[in-house]
């Protein structure tokens, strides 16, 4: 299922749900890279899926290790270790870990937040610690034993898209997150 909005000039959000693929650990059908072209998504080229459709024209023709330099770079700022536990009301609690990395120290502390989702608890943390980003479009599905997030994000002044791969969806969409605040925020 697929709900996108568009009005002039503007993207709004984007729901997308993939259907997940039963596969047996030994039986996983082998991806085969195939060979790059300057006009190939990387993504594709690599996993075999199409990356999103404005992604995958920014993208064209990058080398693997380019793409993830431009779109999932390790920042100064990580959310790390997100964990929950379920609450009444729909609620959730959840722990994460903050790494901050300047020139000559690396700091981690353990937060906690009450919030409806994983997006909202990094969204939450991520505004927390002065990065405030918000998500136009989201796609998140399952490559092979992780999960892939690929958003696009804004504040105020900057539109960027970023991607975050984990072991399970939260942690893909922390890292995610993570990239974007580090591409919009330095």
């Amino acid at each position: 299922m697929s709900l996108y909005l568009r009005t002039q000039n503007s993207r709004h959000s984007t729901i997308i749900n993939f259907p997940q693929r039963e596969t047996h650990p030994l039986t996983a059908p082998q991806q085969t890279p195939t060979q790059h072209t300057p006009n190939s998504d990387p993504f594709q080229d690599r996993f075999g899926h199409q990356l999103p459709r404005g992604l995958r024209e920014e993208a064209r023709g990058m080398e693997w290790r380019t793409f993830i330099n431009t779109y999932a770079p390790m920042g100064n700022l990580r959310i790390s270790n997100l964990e929950f536990e379920s609450r009444r009301g729909g609620m959730f609690h959840y722990t994460a870990t903050m790494i901050t990395n300047s020139e000559h120290h690396r700091s981690t502390f353990d937060t906690e937040i009450i919030a409806t989702g994983p997006v909202s608890a990094c969204t939450n943390l991520l505004a927390d610690a002065g990065r405030r980003i918000e998500i136009l479009e989201f796609h998140q599905f399952e490559i092979f034993e992780a999960t892939v997030t690929f958003i696009y994000t804004c504040n105020n002044v900057h539109r960027t898209w970023a991607m975050g791969f984990g072991g399970t969806a939260e942690h893909s969409a922390a890292a995610a997150m993570s990239s974007a605040a580090h591409l919009i925020y330095g």
